[in-house]
């Protein structure tokens, strides 16, 4: 019976550990991944916990369109804030296939939010018990506030 040299084991162990290492890094991932819905939001929830006074439940957290914005503001009886236009630049023509609204996420808290609670709420003399906020990602800020006592359907 041969013996094996003491670094011989040595090098074929860490070998062993680093191909272990390798496809325990590379393999699928059972928890939400970097690019995911989610994920992207991540950055402004300290924002929309301010909006609330870190009051309430976080009940929703998803990426949403202007068009479906606009939606939810009307359904909530708000009108859509009109765009921002700056006087100081001239416009630049928007590239093929780009749209102008930046990445957004609605951030639904559960609660009570009396009358006057949520600053900035549209309309602002509503009371509730869901807020539902649009924020703006890439530089955060929040885009409008709504406070409602139902969520709508298909939210």
């Amino acid at each position: 019976m041969s013996i094996c040299p003491w670094w011989r084991r040595a090098a074929v162990s860490s070998v062993a550990i680093a191909l272990a290492v390798t496809a325990a890094c590379s393999g699928p991932r059972s928890g939400a991944s970097v690019t995911g819905d989610v994920s992207g939001c991540a950055a402004v929830l300290p924002l929309a916990r301010h909006v609330v006074h870190d009051e309430g439940t976080l009940t929703k957290i998803k990426h949403i369109s202007k068009a479906d914005a606009d939606a939810l503001s009307r359904k909530l009886g708000a009108t859509p804030p009109a765009p921002l236009r700056s006087h100081t630049r001239s416009p630049r023509p928007l590239r093929p296939g780009k749209s102008s609204w930046p990445k957004a996420c609605l951030v639904v808290y559960h609660g009570n939010y009396p009358s006057g609670t949520i600053v900035g709420a549209s309309p602002p003399a509503v009371a509730g018990q869901y807020v539902l906020i649009v924020l703006r990602v890439r530089h955060p800020s929040v885009d409008r506030v709504l406070v409602t006592n139902t969520l709508p359907a298909g939210l």
